[in-house]
């Protein structure tokens, strides 16, 4: 007979879920989305053959099959956790942070306050890009945590909604056509939604400065030379002038999210559940408000 073996994960989900009584917050301690908690409790009962909840007006219940399931679960995470606190260092020697260059100068100092508290002797290693590429680094394992822009072709965890703003300095003609705007690289989620914005609306626009650097944008912004887009708590941080021409469309709203790589240690997720609360103040300091999902 073939040797069948359960995924700790689901067990650890399905524990989760009892505990919080619901899909939505087991979603954020275990720092995944709500659509795969639920994937994983399916995949749980389709491997024991059995449902294991049962759900009551407002309570999640276990099963007779999901007692039996809860009892050997407690045991076999307990065994897990014991074994991983007494083999493995809680502090890693290193931590690898991605955020885009925009989001870094409004998320990032509470975040390095948090490691500074939490992980004293770990090294910070700070990394900047693209959100799709921070992504792909994490997917990969060569980044711990990323914070970022939502794909929503790519699991993450939603943190706030945020709108996208127009900017352009003082004087600024924004009724000129084409229309000069300075953006990051292409590749930059926020860059293609104000491009898809203008061409909705038949616009006119040219890429006139791009860079990597949202310091080098801001100046030629600030110049004159160019309007930007960019999220709203970039712009406050930076000083810049938001635009409500009615030449120039309403732009829709981004999501924010967070990134985990799968084998992360217990201390690092305990640090990205940290820097998601992290983002209240953050976003309350820019005038924000944060939106679960």
């Amino acid at each position: 007979m073939a040797l069948l073996n359960v995924d700790i994960d689901l067990l650890r989900t399905f524990l989760t879920v009892l505990e919080t009584q619901s899909f939505t917050r087991t979603a954020e301690l275990l720092l995944r989305t709500q659509p795969a908690i639920s994937q994983q409790m399916k995949k749980l009962e389709d491997t024991v053959g059995a449902p294991l909840i049962a759900r009551d007006r407002n309570r999640i219940t276990p099963t007779t099959t999901g007692l039996v399931v809860k009892s050997y679960a407690q045991g076999i995470i307990g065994l897990n956790d014991r074994m991983i606190a007494d083999l493995i260092d809680s502090a890693p020697p290193v931590l690898r942070i991605g955020l885009p260059d925009d989001y870094a100068a409004v998320f990032l100092p509470e975040i390095l306050r948090l490691a500074a508290e939490r992980l004293p002797n770990t090294e910070i290693s700070c990394h900047a890009g693209l959100s799709l590429t921070l992504a792909r680094q994490v997917a990969k394992g060569e980044l711990d945590l990323a914070i970022l822009t939502a794909d929503p072709d790519r699991p993450c965890l939603h943190v706030i909604n945020e709108p996208l703003v127009w900017v352009a300095a003082s004087g600024f003609d924004a009724t000129q056509r084409p229309l000069p705007l300075a953006t990051f690289h292409d590749g930059c989620t926020i860059r293609q939604s104000g491009l898809a914005t203008l061409q909705d609306h038949y616009i006119p626009v040219r890429i006139s400065h791009s860079s990597n650097a949202n310091t080098m944008i801001i100046t030629a912004i600030s110049g004159g030379h160019a309007m930007g887009v960019m999220p709203a708590c970039t712009a406050r941080h930076a000083g810049l002038r938001t635009i409500t021409d009615a030449a120039l469309p309403p732009l829709p709203d981004i999501s924010i999210a967070l990134q985990i790589r799968d084998q992360a240690s217990p201390a690092i997720r305990k640090l990205a559940l940290a820097a998601i609360e992290a983002v209240d103040p953050a976003m309350q300091q820019n005038g924000l408000t944060r939106h679960r999902a």
